[in-house]
């Protein structure tokens, strides 16, 4: 039974062939299936030991059309993203997208789309670059999305404001590619998270002007954004960090539980307060009621200015 574990590769991922060459019979996968010592992907596909969440489960599946293609494809659109560690917001992780290399039909099935090819110079290894992948996701879940994993391709040094301007260049016309390309020129890779991203999105639309990771004098502390003429403080607040087990590691390189970071958290906020600054929190549910938020930011500008009148 234990000959499945020399079927897999690199991934920890084996086809029904790469089973039977190891010795493997129908029955022998059925059983190991039902011990949670193999699991499904497609049609013909399994993934070593079981499967933690959607994203894990897309990541192998997309992995496993690759190796099914044999190098005729790349992964593209969500697809890319998630293999490349970028943000994917709106994703339809049901669906892998990859995108030919070299002219040939595209094909639409349930769980796999393959699109038409794209120009090598959008393509890399087994991806399309990151800033081609970020303009495709948005051609699919919205010029949003797009801005938000073209954020954290910024962010992280795998694009440049150039590599996403060729992007958007190369899908002009499509017909969902309206408003990828205003949208993307309001990228930044100073907005550290999708929430970040969503949060700066929302306060243009409200006509607030915040600057996003500032250092505050006179403290430690970077925040989040601070609003333009006012000693104010705009955090958004994901809560993961809250929940972070004691084996993680934070930004700094330091292993916190999550009360600790939440202590420390208070005592960061404490600090701001003591030197003038009135500090909103923001959280993802604020952001589905953007003219309440306006509302507790304006509030907390008119507090600071009585303060310091």
């Amino acid at each position: 039974m234990d000959d499945w574990m020399h079927a897999t590769d690199r991934h920890g991922i084996a086809s029904v062939a790469d089973l039977r060459g190891a010795g493997l019979g129908r029955r022998t996968v059925t059983a190991l299936v039902k011990a949670d010592v193999l699991t499904p992907l497609a049609f013909g596909w399994y993934a070593s030991g079981p499967v933690l969440d959607d994203a894990e489960r897309h990541i192998l599946t997309t992995r496993a059309m690759l190796r099914a293609h044999g190098g005729r494809v790349v992964a593209g659109h969500h697809s890319a993203l998630l293999l490349l560690g970028l943000p994917s917001l709106g994703a339809d992780l049901g669906v892998v997208r990859l995108s030919r290399r070299t002219a040939g039909p595209t094909r639409v099935k349930r769980s796999v789309r393959i699109g038409r090819a794209v120009p090598t110079t959008f393509q890399s290894t087994e991806t399309v670059i990151p800033a081609f992948a970020a303009v495709q996701h948005g051609l699919s879940a919205g010029p949003l999305s797009a801005l938000v994993a073209a954020d954290g391709a910024l962010r992280l040094g795998m694009a440049a404001r150039t590599d996403l301007e060729a992007a958007v260049q190369q899908v002009h016309g499509d017909p969902y590619s309206q408003g990828i390309a205003d949208m993307l020129r309001h990228a930044d890779g100073r907005h550290e998270s999708p929430g970040e991203t969503r949060l700066a999105h929302a306060l243009r639309l409200l006509g607030i002007t915040a600057t996003p990771q500032v250092r505050i004098p006179g403290s430690n502390a970077v925040v989040d954004f601070l609003v333009e003429g006012a000693p104010v403080v705009i955090e958004f607040d994901g809560q993961v960090k809250y929940g972070r087990s004691v084996d993680e590691v934070d930004p700094f390189g330091r292993r916190l539980a999550g009360r600790e970071v939440l202590w420390q958290e208070k005592r960061r906020e404490d600090r701001l307060r003591e030197l003038g600054y009135e500090v909103v929190r923001v959280v993802w549910s604020d952001l589905d009621s953007p003219q309440e938020l306006a509302t507790r930011i304006r509030r907390a500008v008119e507090r600071s200015r009585r303060l310091t009148a």
